[in-house]
Protein backbone atom coordinates (compact mmCIF):
# COMPACT_ATOMS: atom_id res chain seq x y z
CA UNK A 1 0.00 0.00 0.00
CA UNK A 2 2.83 2.42 0.84
CA UNK A 3 4.35 1.92 -2.62
CA UNK A 4 1.01 2.67 -4.28
CA UNK A 5 0.45 5.77 -2.15
CA UNK A 6 3.93 7.08 -2.95
CA UNK A 7 3.22 6.59 -6.64
CA UNK A 8 -0.03 8.57 -6.24
CA UNK A 9 1.85 11.41 -4.53
CA UNK A 10 4.31 11.58 -7.41
CA UNK A 11 1.52 11.50 -10.01
CA UNK A 12 -1.20 13.78 -8.60
CA UNK A 13 0.84 15.72 -6.03
CA UNK A 14 0.50 16.29 -2.31
CA UNK A 15 -1.80 19.28 -2.76
CA UNK A 16 -4.47 17.12 -4.41
CA UNK A 17 -4.10 14.33 -1.86
CA UNK A 18 -4.67 16.82 0.94
CA UNK A 19 -8.20 17.24 -0.40
CA UNK A 20 -8.77 13.50 -0.94
CA UNK A 21 -8.25 10.87 1.77
CA UNK A 22 -5.81 8.28 0.47
CA UNK A 23 -8.17 5.35 0.91
CA UNK A 24 -11.04 7.19 -0.85
CA UNK A 25 -8.98 7.35 -4.04
CA UNK A 26 -9.28 3.59 -4.43
CA UNK A 27 -12.91 3.21 -3.43
CA UNK A 28 -14.69 4.84 -6.36
CA UNK A 29 -14.19 5.36 -10.02
CA UNK A 30 -15.44 8.28 -12.08
CA UNK A 31 -18.36 7.19 -14.19
CA UNK A 32 -19.67 9.22 -17.06
CA UNK A 33 -23.15 10.33 -16.10
CA UNK A 34 -26.18 10.46 -18.32
CA UNK A 35 -26.06 13.71 -20.28
CA UNK A 36 -29.20 15.34 -18.94
CA UNK A 37 -30.54 18.47 -20.63
CA UNK A 38 -30.77 20.92 -17.74
CA UNK A 39 -32.72 23.42 -19.85
CA UNK A 40 -35.82 21.23 -20.26
CA UNK A 41 -38.89 22.86 -18.78
CA UNK A 42 -39.84 21.63 -15.32
CA UNK A 43 -43.46 21.73 -14.20
CA UNK A 44 -44.59 21.05 -10.67
CA UNK A 45 -48.11 20.44 -9.42
CA UNK A 46 -49.03 20.02 -5.76
CA UNK A 47 -51.62 17.27 -6.13
CA UNK A 48 -52.71 16.87 -2.54
CA UNK A 49 -51.72 17.16 1.09
CA UNK A 50 -51.63 14.41 3.69
CA UNK A 51 -51.19 14.25 7.44
CA UNK A 52 -48.30 12.07 8.60
CA UNK A 53 -47.22 11.72 12.25
CA UNK A 54 -48.58 15.08 13.28
CA UNK A 55 -47.33 17.11 10.34
CA UNK A 56 -48.47 17.88 6.79
CA UNK A 57 -46.75 16.50 3.71
CA UNK A 58 -47.50 17.78 0.22
CA UNK A 59 -47.49 15.39 -2.72
CA UNK A 60 -45.73 17.02 -5.67
CA UNK A 61 -45.96 15.73 -9.21
CA UNK A 62 -42.98 16.93 -11.25
CA UNK A 63 -42.60 16.63 -15.01
CA UNK A 64 -39.52 17.28 -17.12
CA UNK A 65 -40.16 18.19 -20.74
CA UNK A 66 -43.34 17.69 -22.75
CA UNK A 67 -44.03 14.01 -22.00
CA UNK A 68 -46.06 12.98 -18.97
CA UNK A 69 -44.13 9.68 -18.91
CA UNK A 70 -41.07 11.63 -17.76
CA UNK A 71 -42.61 12.54 -14.42
CA UNK A 72 -42.31 11.54 -10.79
CA UNK A 73 -43.83 12.24 -7.39
CA UNK A 74 -42.11 13.37 -4.23
CA UNK A 75 -43.10 14.49 -0.76
CA UNK A 76 -42.26 17.93 0.59
CA UNK A 77 -43.01 19.52 3.93
CA UNK A 78 -43.49 23.22 4.50
CA UNK A 79 -39.98 23.42 5.95
CA UNK A 80 -38.59 22.18 2.63
CA UNK A 81 -40.18 25.19 0.94
CA UNK A 82 -38.70 27.42 3.64
CA UNK A 83 -35.23 25.99 2.98
CA UNK A 84 -35.60 26.58 -0.76
CA UNK A 85 -36.72 30.14 -0.14
CA UNK A 86 -33.69 30.83 2.05
CA UNK A 87 -31.38 29.58 -0.70
CA UNK A 88 -33.07 31.80 -3.28
CA UNK A 89 -33.13 34.95 -1.13
CA UNK A 90 -29.71 36.03 -2.45
CA UNK A 91 -31.44 36.73 -5.77
CA UNK A 92 -33.26 39.68 -4.23
CA UNK A 93 -36.55 38.51 -5.76
CA UNK A 94 -39.62 38.70 -3.52
CA UNK A 95 -41.20 35.27 -3.94
CA UNK A 96 -43.88 35.70 -1.26
CA UNK A 97 -43.62 32.37 0.49
CA UNK A 98 -46.71 31.90 2.69
CA UNK A 99 -45.91 32.53 6.34
CA UNK A 100 -45.53 30.02 9.12
CA UNK A 101 -48.44 29.33 11.46
CA UNK A 102 -48.15 27.74 14.89
CA UNK A 103 -51.78 27.31 15.93
CA UNK A 104 -54.37 25.81 13.63
CA UNK A 105 -51.87 24.64 11.06
CA UNK A 106 -53.51 21.21 10.85
CA UNK A 107 -56.97 22.54 10.09
CA UNK A 108 -58.21 21.27 6.68
CA UNK A 109 -59.21 24.74 5.50
CA UNK A 110 -55.80 26.18 6.37
CA UNK A 111 -53.99 23.28 4.66
CA UNK A 112 -56.05 23.85 1.51
CA UNK A 113 -55.23 27.57 1.51
CA UNK A 114 -51.54 26.92 2.09
CA UNK A 115 -51.47 24.36 -0.71
CA UNK A 116 -52.78 26.98 -3.14
CA UNK A 117 -50.25 29.54 -1.89
CA UNK A 118 -47.36 27.07 -2.17
CA UNK A 119 -48.45 26.22 -5.72
CA UNK A 120 -48.30 29.91 -6.63
CA UNK A 121 -44.87 30.12 -5.01
CA UNK A 122 -43.33 27.20 -6.92
CA UNK A 123 -44.93 28.45 -10.16
CA UNK A 124 -43.23 31.80 -9.62
CA UNK A 125 -39.89 30.09 -9.08
CA UNK A 126 -40.11 27.81 -12.12
CA UNK A 127 -41.30 30.58 -14.44
CA UNK A 128 -38.21 32.68 -13.72
CA UNK A 129 -35.29 31.48 -15.92
CA UNK A 130 -32.69 32.60 -13.37
CA UNK A 131 -34.34 30.83 -10.43
CA UNK A 132 -35.39 27.76 -12.40
CA UNK A 133 -31.82 27.09 -13.54
CA UNK A 134 -30.34 27.35 -10.02
CA UNK A 135 -29.08 24.30 -8.16
CA UNK A 136 -31.35 24.79 -5.09
CA UNK A 137 -34.42 24.72 -7.35
CA UNK A 138 -33.19 21.69 -9.29
CA UNK A 139 -32.50 19.81 -6.06
CA UNK A 140 -35.93 20.69 -4.71
CA UNK A 141 -37.86 19.28 -7.68
CA UNK A 142 -35.43 16.53 -8.76
CA UNK A 143 -33.19 15.39 -5.90
CA UNK A 144 -32.23 12.13 -7.63
CA UNK A 145 -30.63 13.89 -10.60
CA UNK A 146 -29.07 16.85 -8.81
CA UNK A 147 -27.54 15.42 -5.66
CA UNK A 148 -24.30 14.74 -7.53
CA UNK A 149 -21.29 16.65 -6.12
CA UNK A 150 -20.78 18.66 -9.33
CA UNK A 151 -18.08 20.90 -7.89
CA UNK A 152 -16.06 18.02 -6.49
CA UNK A 153 -16.08 16.18 -9.80
CA UNK A 154 -15.09 19.35 -11.66
CA UNK A 155 -12.23 19.90 -9.22
CA UNK A 156 -11.06 16.35 -9.66
CA UNK A 157 -11.19 16.39 -13.45
CA UNK A 158 -9.58 19.80 -13.76
CA UNK A 159 -6.72 19.01 -11.39
CA UNK A 160 -5.93 15.68 -13.05
CA UNK A 161 -6.01 17.17 -16.54
CA UNK A 162 -3.67 19.99 -15.55
CA UNK A 163 -1.41 17.60 -13.63
CA UNK A 164 -1.00 15.46 -16.74
CA UNK A 165 0.35 18.41 -18.72
CA UNK A 166 2.21 20.29 -15.99
CA UNK A 167 1.93 23.79 -17.46
CA UNK A 168 -0.65 25.28 -15.11
CA UNK A 169 -1.46 25.19 -11.40
CA UNK A 170 -5.07 25.16 -10.26
CA UNK A 171 -6.03 27.94 -7.88
CA UNK A 172 -9.10 29.14 -6.02
CA UNK A 173 -12.62 28.18 -7.04
CA UNK A 174 -14.73 31.13 -8.14
CA UNK A 175 -17.98 29.50 -7.04
CA UNK A 176 -21.32 29.55 -8.89
CA UNK A 177 -20.68 32.64 -11.02
CA UNK A 178 -22.37 31.14 -14.10
CA UNK A 179 -25.79 29.66 -14.81
CA UNK A 180 -24.62 26.19 -15.85
CA UNK A 181 -24.68 23.61 -13.07
CA UNK A 182 -22.09 21.49 -14.87
CA UNK A 183 -19.61 24.27 -15.57
CA UNK A 184 -17.17 25.43 -12.90
CA UNK A 185 -14.65 28.25 -12.79
CA UNK A 186 -11.25 28.41 -11.11
CA UNK A 187 -8.34 30.76 -10.92
CA UNK A 188 -5.31 29.29 -12.60
CA UNK A 189 -1.65 30.25 -12.88
CA UNK A 190 1.03 29.29 -15.32
CA UNK A 191 3.92 27.40 -13.79
CA UNK A 192 7.44 28.74 -14.06
CA UNK A 193 10.28 26.34 -14.92
CA UNK A 194 10.92 24.07 -11.95
CA UNK A 195 7.29 23.07 -11.41
CA UNK A 196 6.15 25.94 -9.15
CA UNK A 197 3.28 28.28 -9.77
CA UNK A 198 3.73 31.96 -10.44
CA UNK A 199 4.57 34.16 -7.41
CA UNK A 200 1.77 35.84 -5.55
CA UNK A 201 -0.84 33.31 -6.60
CA UNK A 202 -2.66 30.53 -4.77
CA UNK A 203 -0.79 27.23 -4.93
CA UNK A 204 -3.28 24.90 -3.32
CA UNK A 205 -6.57 23.46 -4.45
CA UNK A 206 -9.82 24.42 -2.80
CA UNK A 207 -10.96 21.67 -0.46
CA UNK A 208 -13.93 19.69 -1.68
CA UNK A 209 -17.28 19.70 0.02
CA UNK A 210 -17.47 15.91 -0.07
CA UNK A 211 -15.04 13.06 -0.53
CA UNK A 212 -16.63 11.42 -3.58
CA UNK A 213 -13.43 11.31 -5.59
CA UNK A 214 -12.11 8.69 -7.91
CA UNK A 215 -9.28 6.26 -7.71
CA UNK A 216 -7.83 7.20 -11.05
CA UNK A 217 -8.56 9.91 -13.58
CA UNK A 218 -9.69 9.42 -17.17
CA UNK A 219 -7.23 9.60 -20.00
CA UNK A 220 -6.73 13.21 -21.01
CA UNK A 221 -5.50 15.04 -24.06
CA UNK A 222 -4.18 18.59 -24.02
CA UNK A 223 -3.69 21.52 -26.34
CA UNK A 224 -1.77 24.63 -25.36
CA UNK A 225 0.74 27.19 -26.50
CA UNK A 226 3.52 25.50 -24.56
CA UNK A 227 4.98 28.72 -23.22
CA UNK A 228 6.18 28.86 -19.61
CA UNK A 229 8.47 31.85 -19.82
CA UNK A 230 6.14 34.43 -18.29
CA UNK A 231 3.92 34.42 -15.24
CA UNK A 232 0.26 34.94 -16.10
CA UNK A 233 -1.87 36.41 -13.33
CA UNK A 234 -5.20 37.03 -15.06
CA UNK A 235 -6.30 33.60 -16.24
CA UNK A 236 -9.61 31.84 -15.63
CA UNK A 237 -10.25 28.14 -16.09
CA UNK A 238 -13.66 26.74 -17.02
CA UNK A 239 -14.37 23.02 -16.69
CA UNK A 240 -17.49 21.92 -18.61
CA UNK A 241 -19.13 18.51 -18.72
CA UNK A 242 -20.24 17.21 -22.10
CA UNK A 243 -23.88 17.88 -22.88
CA UNK A 244 -26.72 15.96 -24.56
CA UNK A 245 -25.74 17.27 -28.02
CA UNK A 246 -22.15 16.06 -27.85
CA UNK A 247 -21.91 14.07 -31.08
CA UNK A 248 -18.22 14.50 -31.91
CA UNK A 249 -16.58 11.11 -31.48
CA UNK A 250 -14.54 10.69 -28.30
CA UNK A 251 -11.51 9.76 -30.38
CA UNK A 252 -11.81 12.87 -32.55
CA UNK A 253 -12.77 15.57 -30.08
CA UNK A 254 -9.13 16.30 -29.27
CA UNK A 255 -8.42 17.09 -32.91
CA UNK A 256 -11.46 19.37 -33.14
CA UNK A 257 -10.48 21.28 -30.00
CA UNK A 258 -6.90 21.50 -31.19
CA UNK A 259 -8.06 23.12 -34.42
CA UNK A 260 -10.36 25.45 -32.50
CA UNK A 261 -7.56 26.55 -30.18
CA UNK A 262 -5.83 28.12 -33.18
CA UNK A 263 -8.71 30.45 -33.99
CA UNK A 264 -7.98 34.10 -34.67
CA UNK A 265 -10.61 36.78 -35.09
CA UNK A 266 -10.83 40.37 -33.85
CA UNK A 267 -14.32 39.74 -32.44
CA UNK A 268 -13.70 36.36 -30.79
CA UNK A 269 -11.91 35.98 -27.45
CA UNK A 270 -8.98 33.59 -28.03
CA UNK A 271 -8.44 30.34 -26.16
CA UNK A 272 -5.16 30.24 -24.24
CA UNK A 273 -5.32 26.53 -23.50
CA UNK A 274 -7.64 23.58 -24.10
CA UNK A 275 -7.68 20.10 -22.64
CA UNK A 276 -10.26 17.32 -22.73
CA UNK A 277 -10.94 13.91 -21.25
CA UNK A 278 -13.75 11.36 -21.25
CA UNK A 279 -16.01 13.52 -19.07
CA UNK A 280 -15.64 17.02 -20.42
CA UNK A 281 -13.30 19.78 -21.49
CA UNK A 282 -11.25 22.45 -19.82
CA UNK A 283 -10.62 25.88 -21.36
CA UNK A 284 -8.34 28.64 -20.09
CA UNK A 285 -8.80 32.25 -21.18
CA UNK A 286 -7.70 35.67 -20.04
CA UNK A 287 -9.79 36.89 -17.12
CA UNK A 288 -11.62 40.13 -17.92
CA UNK A 289 -11.75 42.07 -14.65
CA UNK A 290 -14.92 44.00 -15.48
CA UNK A 291 -16.74 40.83 -16.49
CA UNK A 292 -19.10 40.05 -19.32
CA UNK A 293 -21.41 42.40 -21.18
CA UNK A 294 -24.23 41.16 -18.93
CA UNK A 295 -22.18 42.12 -15.87
CA UNK A 296 -21.78 45.61 -17.32
CA UNK A 297 -25.48 45.93 -18.14
CA UNK A 298 -26.37 44.92 -14.58
CA UNK A 299 -23.43 46.90 -13.09
CA UNK A 300 -22.32 43.96 -10.94
CA UNK A 301 -19.04 42.33 -10.02
CA UNK A 302 -18.26 39.29 -12.22
CA UNK A 303 -17.12 37.05 -9.35
CA UNK A 304 -20.38 37.30 -7.40
CA UNK A 305 -22.81 34.35 -7.46
CA UNK A 306 -25.05 34.10 -10.49
CA UNK A 307 -28.25 34.45 -8.45
CA UNK A 308 -26.95 37.57 -6.71
CA UNK A 309 -25.81 39.22 -9.93
CA UNK A 310 -28.78 38.64 -12.18
CA UNK A 311 -31.74 37.76 -9.96
CA UNK A 312 -32.89 41.33 -9.37
CA UNK A 313 -30.13 43.83 -10.17
CA UNK A 314 -30.91 47.33 -8.92
CA UNK A 315 -28.81 49.39 -11.33
CA UNK A 316 -29.45 48.16 -14.84
CA UNK A 317 -27.87 50.33 -17.48
CA UNK A 318 -28.72 50.07 -21.21
CA UNK A 319 -26.07 50.89 -23.77
CA UNK A 320 -25.91 54.03 -25.89
CA UNK A 321 -27.49 53.49 -29.30
CA UNK A 322 -24.21 53.60 -31.20
CA UNK A 323 -22.69 50.99 -28.88
CA UNK A 324 -25.72 48.76 -29.43
CA UNK A 325 -25.15 49.01 -33.18
CA UNK A 326 -21.36 48.65 -33.04
CA UNK A 327 -21.22 45.75 -30.59
CA UNK A 328 -24.15 44.05 -32.29
CA UNK A 329 -22.51 44.31 -35.69
CA UNK A 330 -19.21 43.00 -34.33
CA UNK A 331 -20.90 39.98 -32.75
CA UNK A 332 -22.75 39.35 -36.00
CA UNK A 333 -19.44 39.33 -37.84
CA UNK A 334 -18.04 36.77 -35.39
CA UNK A 335 -21.10 34.52 -35.78
CA UNK A 336 -20.99 34.76 -39.57
CA UNK A 337 -17.30 33.85 -39.55
CA UNK A 338 -17.96 30.75 -37.43
CA UNK A 339 -20.79 29.65 -39.73
CA UNK A 340 -18.57 30.14 -42.77
CA UNK A 341 -16.13 27.69 -41.17
CA UNK A 342 -18.81 25.10 -40.46
CA UNK A 343 -19.10 25.85 -36.73
CA UNK A 344 -22.50 27.10 -35.55
CA UNK A 345 -22.58 28.98 -32.28
CA UNK A 346 -26.00 28.49 -30.73
CA UNK A 347 -25.00 30.20 -27.47
CA UNK A 348 -25.24 33.92 -28.15
CA UNK A 349 -26.27 35.91 -25.08
CA UNK A 350 -24.94 38.82 -23.04
CA UNK A 351 -23.07 36.52 -20.66
CA UNK A 352 -21.03 35.17 -23.58
CA UNK A 353 -19.82 38.57 -24.75
CA UNK A 354 -17.01 40.69 -23.32
CA UNK A 355 -16.04 44.24 -24.20
CA UNK A 356 -12.28 44.71 -24.52
CA UNK A 357 -10.96 48.17 -25.39
CA UNK A 358 -14.24 49.19 -26.97
CA UNK A 359 -14.54 45.99 -29.00
CA UNK A 360 -17.09 43.22 -28.50
CA UNK A 361 -15.75 39.68 -28.41
CA UNK A 362 -17.62 36.40 -28.41
CA UNK A 363 -16.91 33.79 -25.71
CA UNK A 364 -17.50 30.05 -25.32
CA UNK A 365 -17.29 29.17 -29.01
CA UNK A 366 -16.39 25.62 -27.96
CA UNK A 367 -19.91 24.97 -26.62
CA UNK A 368 -21.21 23.41 -29.83
CA UNK A 369 -18.41 20.84 -29.84
CA UNK A 370 -19.09 20.06 -26.18
CA UNK A 371 -22.79 19.61 -26.92
CA UNK A 372 -24.14 21.67 -24.03
CA UNK A 373 -27.72 23.04 -24.22
CA UNK A 374 -28.28 26.72 -25.01
CA UNK A 375 -29.53 29.28 -22.50
CA UNK A 376 -32.44 30.21 -24.78
CA UNK A 377 -33.36 26.62 -25.66
CA UNK A 378 -36.59 26.66 -23.58
CA UNK A 379 -37.65 29.67 -25.68
CA UNK A 380 -36.87 28.52 -29.22
CA UNK A 381 -38.18 25.03 -28.44
CA UNK A 382 -41.63 26.63 -28.69
CA UNK A 383 -41.15 27.74 -32.31
CA UNK A 384 -40.90 25.04 -34.96
CA UNK A 385 -39.54 27.48 -37.57
CA UNK A 386 -36.41 27.97 -35.46
CA UNK A 387 -35.04 24.53 -36.30
CA UNK A 388 -31.63 25.33 -37.81
CA UNK A 389 -28.61 26.65 -35.97
CA UNK A 390 -28.54 29.74 -38.17
CA UNK A 391 -32.10 30.50 -37.07
CA UNK A 392 -31.11 29.77 -33.46
CA UNK A 393 -28.22 32.24 -33.71
CA UNK A 394 -30.44 34.90 -35.29
CA UNK A 395 -33.06 34.40 -32.59
CA UNK A 396 -30.49 34.51 -29.78
CA UNK A 397 -28.91 37.60 -31.34
CA UNK A 398 -32.32 39.28 -31.25
CA UNK A 399 -32.53 38.66 -27.51
CA UNK A 400 -29.00 40.04 -27.08
CA UNK A 401 -29.88 43.16 -29.07
CA UNK A 402 -33.03 43.63 -26.99
CA UNK A 403 -31.09 43.36 -23.71
CA UNK A 404 -28.42 45.83 -24.85
CA UNK A 405 -31.15 48.28 -25.87
CA UNK A 406 -33.42 48.00 -22.85
CA UNK A 407 -30.88 47.11 -20.17
CA UNK A 408 -32.91 44.06 -19.12
CA UNK A 409 -33.57 40.70 -20.82
CA UNK A 410 -36.79 39.66 -22.51
CA UNK A 411 -38.39 37.20 -20.08
CA UNK A 412 -40.61 35.52 -22.68
CA UNK A 413 -39.93 33.70 -25.92
CA UNK A 414 -41.51 36.52 -27.96
CA UNK A 415 -42.04 40.24 -27.50
CA UNK A 416 -45.63 41.45 -27.42
CA UNK A 417 -44.74 45.05 -28.19
CA UNK A 418 -41.43 46.84 -28.73
CA UNK A 419 -41.24 50.54 -27.92
CA UNK A 420 -38.78 53.16 -26.66
CA UNK A 421 -36.30 52.74 -29.50
CA UNK A 422 -35.73 54.24 -32.98
CA UNK A 423 -37.83 52.94 -35.85
CA UNK A 424 -34.97 51.12 -37.57
CA UNK A 425 -34.02 49.26 -34.39
CA UNK A 426 -37.65 48.52 -33.58
CA UNK A 427 -38.15 47.05 -37.06
CA UNK A 428 -35.07 44.86 -36.66
CA UNK A 429 -36.18 43.57 -33.26
CA UNK A 430 -39.71 42.95 -34.52
CA UNK A 431 -38.38 40.92 -37.46
CA UNK A 432 -36.81 38.52 -34.94
CA UNK A 433 -38.78 38.62 -31.71
CA UNK A 434 -42.44 39.10 -32.59
CA UNK A 435 -44.71 36.06 -32.52
CA UNK A 436 -45.51 36.31 -36.23
CA UNK A 437 -41.81 36.48 -37.09
CA UNK A 438 -41.04 33.33 -35.11
CA UNK A 439 -44.05 31.65 -36.70
CA UNK A 440 -43.31 32.62 -40.31
CA UNK A 441 -39.51 32.42 -40.31
CA UNK A 442 -36.61 34.62 -39.23
CA UNK A 443 -34.22 36.60 -41.44
CA UNK A 444 -30.82 35.12 -42.25
CA UNK A 445 -27.59 36.28 -40.64
CA UNK A 446 -26.65 38.12 -43.83
CA UNK A 447 -30.02 39.87 -43.95
CA UNK A 448 -29.65 40.99 -40.34
CA UNK A 449 -26.13 42.28 -41.03
CA UNK A 450 -27.44 44.37 -43.94
CA UNK A 451 -30.33 45.86 -41.96
CA UNK A 452 -30.87 49.61 -42.11
CA UNK A 453 -30.26 49.96 -38.36
CA UNK A 454 -26.57 49.12 -38.72
CA UNK A 455 -26.25 51.16 -41.90
CA UNK A 456 -27.71 54.14 -40.05
CA UNK A 457 -25.73 54.01 -36.81
CA UNK A 458 -22.39 52.46 -37.86
CA UNK A 459 -22.10 53.46 -41.52
CA UNK A 460 -18.31 53.11 -41.38
CA UNK A 461 -18.33 49.55 -40.06
CA UNK A 462 -16.55 48.13 -43.10
CA UNK A 463 -13.65 50.50 -42.42
CA UNK A 464 -13.64 49.43 -38.75
CA UNK A 465 -13.68 45.78 -39.79
CA UNK A 466 -10.88 46.24 -42.34
CA UNK A 467 -8.67 47.88 -39.71
CA UNK A 468 -9.41 45.15 -37.16
CA UNK A 469 -8.75 42.27 -39.58
CA UNK A 470 -5.51 43.88 -40.65
CA UNK A 471 -4.29 43.61 -37.06
CA UNK A 472 -5.85 40.20 -36.36
CA UNK A 473 -6.35 38.20 -39.53
CA UNK A 474 -9.32 35.82 -39.21
CA UNK A 475 -8.18 32.22 -39.18
CA UNK A 476 -9.76 28.86 -38.37
CA UNK A 477 -8.73 25.71 -40.17
CA UNK A 478 -10.24 22.28 -39.61
CA UNK A 479 -8.74 18.94 -40.44
CA UNK A 480 -10.78 16.87 -42.91
CA UNK A 481 -11.83 14.55 -40.08
CA UNK A 482 -12.90 17.45 -37.86
CA UNK A 483 -14.93 18.93 -40.72
CA UNK A 484 -16.82 15.69 -41.15
CA UNK A 485 -17.40 15.35 -37.41
CA UNK A 486 -18.83 18.88 -37.21
CA UNK A 487 -21.07 18.25 -40.20
CA UNK A 488 -22.49 15.08 -38.65
CA UNK A 489 -22.85 16.76 -35.25
CA UNK A 490 -24.80 19.62 -36.78
CA UNK A 491 -27.20 17.23 -38.50
CA UNK A 492 -27.79 15.23 -35.32
CA UNK A 493 -28.21 18.30 -33.12
CA UNK A 494 -30.75 19.82 -35.51
CA UNK A 495 -32.55 16.48 -35.73
CA UNK A 496 -32.88 16.33 -31.92
CA UNK A 497 -34.12 19.92 -31.89
CA UNK A 498 -36.80 19.19 -34.50
CA UNK A 499 -37.93 16.06 -32.66
CA UNK A 500 -38.31 17.91 -29.36
CA UNK A 501 -40.10 20.81 -31.04
CA UNK A 502 -42.50 18.31 -32.58
CA UNK A 503 -43.11 16.78 -29.16
CA UNK A 504 -43.80 20.19 -27.65
CA UNK A 505 -46.18 21.03 -30.49
CA UNK A 506 -48.08 17.76 -30.13
CA UNK A 507 -48.35 18.21 -26.39
CA UNK A 508 -49.83 21.68 -26.86
CA UNK A 509 -52.38 20.24 -29.28
CA UNK A 510 -53.30 17.53 -26.81
CA UNK A 511 -53.84 20.11 -24.08
CA UNK A 512 -56.12 22.11 -26.38
CA UNK A 513 -58.16 18.99 -27.14
CA UNK A 514 -58.46 18.18 -23.44
CA UNK A 515 -59.56 21.72 -22.66
CA UNK A 516 -62.11 21.56 -25.45
CA UNK A 517 -63.43 18.19 -24.31
CA UNK A 518 -63.80 19.43 -20.74
CA UNK A 519 -65.74 22.59 -21.61
CA UNK A 520 -69.37 22.54 -20.52
CA UNK A 521 -70.72 23.60 -23.89
CA UNK A 522 -68.95 20.81 -25.73
CA UNK A 523 -70.02 18.29 -23.09
CA UNK A 524 -73.64 19.17 -23.82
CA UNK A 525 -73.10 18.78 -27.57
CA UNK A 526 -71.43 15.41 -27.11
CA UNK A 527 -74.17 14.19 -24.77
CA UNK A 528 -76.87 15.33 -27.17
CA UNK A 529 -75.25 13.55 -30.09
CA UNK A 530 -74.65 10.41 -28.06
CA UNK A 531 -78.33 10.16 -27.19
CA UNK A 532 -79.45 10.33 -30.80
CA UNK A 533 -76.88 7.97 -32.32
CA UNK A 534 -73.72 6.61 -30.70
CA UNK A 535 -71.68 5.99 -33.90
CA UNK A 536 -72.45 9.46 -35.20
CA UNK A 537 -71.52 10.90 -31.81
CA UNK A 538 -68.08 9.35 -31.90
CA UNK A 539 -67.55 10.61 -35.44
CA UNK A 540 -68.64 14.05 -34.31
CA UNK A 541 -66.18 13.99 -31.40
CA UNK A 542 -63.26 12.90 -33.53
CA UNK A 543 -64.06 15.44 -36.23
CA UNK A 544 -64.13 18.34 -33.78
CA UNK A 545 -61.05 17.03 -31.97
CA UNK A 546 -59.05 16.99 -35.19
CA UNK A 547 -60.29 20.48 -36.01
CA UNK A 548 -58.98 21.70 -32.66
CA UNK A 549 -55.68 19.84 -33.08
CA UNK A 550 -55.15 21.31 -36.49
CA UNK A 551 -55.54 24.89 -35.30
Amino acid sequence: MAIVVNWCVEWVGEDVLQCWPQMAIFEKKIERKVNLDDTLEIRCCIETAQKVNGHTEYVLRVQRGPFSENSWRLLRRYNDFVHLDKCLQISGIDLQLPGKKILGNMHPEFIAQRRVALQEYINHVLMNPILASSLPTKKFVDPDSYSTPFHDLALQNASLCLRADGQYALGQSLGPIGWRLRKHYFRVTMKVPGGRSSPGQAKHLVKSVSQSHARTGPQSSTVGNGSTSEAVQDLILAWTEYGPDKYVDDREIHAALKNLSGIQHPYIQPLDYVTSNDNGALVIRKFISHGSLKDQLCTVQPVNPFLTKYGNPKNRSPLPLRDVALYGRQILEAIRFLHSKGLPNGHVHAGNVVIVNGTARLLDIENFILGVPAFYRPFFMQHSKIHTFEAVDVYSFGHLLYEMTMGYPLQESVARQITDCPDSLRQLLESILLKDSCKNGLPTLDQVAQHAFFQEHVPNFQDILAKATKTTKPHLKWSSCAKEQLKVSLQKAEHRLKDEQKSVRNQKRLVRVQEWMSSEEEKKKIKSKAVSAKPEAFNFIYKLAFEVVGK
